[in-house]
């Protein structure tokens, strides 16, 4: 009888060891899992991110531009008024050096 117990325990031991190994492979695993799955949602993380600035830097290069078309239109129609008033302030100086010639 004590040695069917011995034989019971050291059977149970047994089990229990195989079963420990079996948690320990088990959590191996699961560990790799979620180490893989960690990297690839970081990669998935970093790609979205640059796409986005992506994205961000074209609007912002799209308004730089618009910002710019729209100051040279500016500065375009600042320089026809100069031209139209430097035309106007020539035409009044021909008329008066006329006027103090005659």
């Amino acid at each position: 009888m004590v040695e069917e117990t011995i034989r019971t325990i050291k059977k149970t031991e047994r089990q229990a060891e195989e079963q420990i190994k079996q948690a320990e492979a088990k959590c191996s695993e699961i560990l790799e899992r979620a180490s893989a799955e960690a990297k690839e949602i970081k990669s998935q993380a970093v790609r979205d991110a640059k796409a986005k600035a992506g994205d961000v830097l074209a609007e912002v290069k799209a308004a730089g531009e618009d910002s710019v078309k729209e100051a040279l239109k500016s500065v375009d129609q600042q320089i026809a008024s100069l031209k139209e008033a430097a035309g106007q302030k020539a035409e009044d100086a021909i008329t008066a050096v006329i006027e103090n010639i005659v």
